[in-house]
């Protein structure tokens, strides 16, 4: 849906952002795919499955530190799986809308927002985080009453549920769960800052 001078609200994350700052999202990655990446390697850069499996040879998990890294590259891999099957089906179902790798999310009010960033600073999600409000031009997709939480789904099956996320009736009066955004943005006001 196009978009022009719309007033919305995003979580940026280690950007440094200022108010005025114009910014074009869209043409390059936004960070999101990369963060896909490296997302298996404990603090010293080891591969945690190799740890894990010479842990597991001798019986049993000992070192609960390893355990809790396993766990979360676990869950890092279904957050990888999930991305990377959104954008497959949108690359061949949908290639108008914008890609989560290019584009910017924003949210539709302040509240959620501010809401979002400090769930964003209780999971340690960055150094520098901002809620900010900014004026957009250009497309937006709106996710109404379908998004795709992590489930531990296989690469298929997150597949099928990205159809019915990218399908959605833009008009829906559902409550808006996120919007993705790609064209021109102006940074129109700092609404809080956190750094940690």
């Amino acid at each position: 849906m196009k978009v022009k001078d719309l007033v919305l609200y995003q979580v940026a994350t280690d950007r440094n952002y200022k108010v005025g700052d114009k910014i074009h999202f869209g043409d390059e990655s936004n960070g999101q795919e990369f963060n896909c990446l490296n997302l298996s390697f404990n603090k010293d850069g080891e591969p945690l499955h190799k740890l894990g499996y010479d842990n597991a040879k001798k019986g049993i998990f000992k070192n609960k530190n390893l355990l809790l890294d396993m766990s979360k590259a676990l869950s890092n891999y279904d957050f990888i799986m999930r991305e990377f099957a959104i954008e497959e089906v949108r690359k061949r179902q949908f290639p108008k809308l914008p890609s989560r790798f290019r584009c910017m999310f924003l949210s539709e009010d302040e509240d959620t927002c501010l809401h979002n960033l400090e769930g964003f600073i209780s999971r340690g999600g960055g150094k520098n985080l901002q809620a900010i409000k900014v004026k957009v031009n250009g497309e937006a997709h709106f996710v109404k009453s379908f998004g795709i939480s992590r489930l531990g789904l296989s690469f298929n099956e997150y597949m099928k549920e990205a159809v019915e996320y990218w399908s959605q009736d833009q008009n829906s009066n559902a409550e808006t769960k996120e919007i993705l955004f790609v064209g021109d943005v102006e940074v129109i006001e700092i609404l809080k800052e956190y750094n940690n």
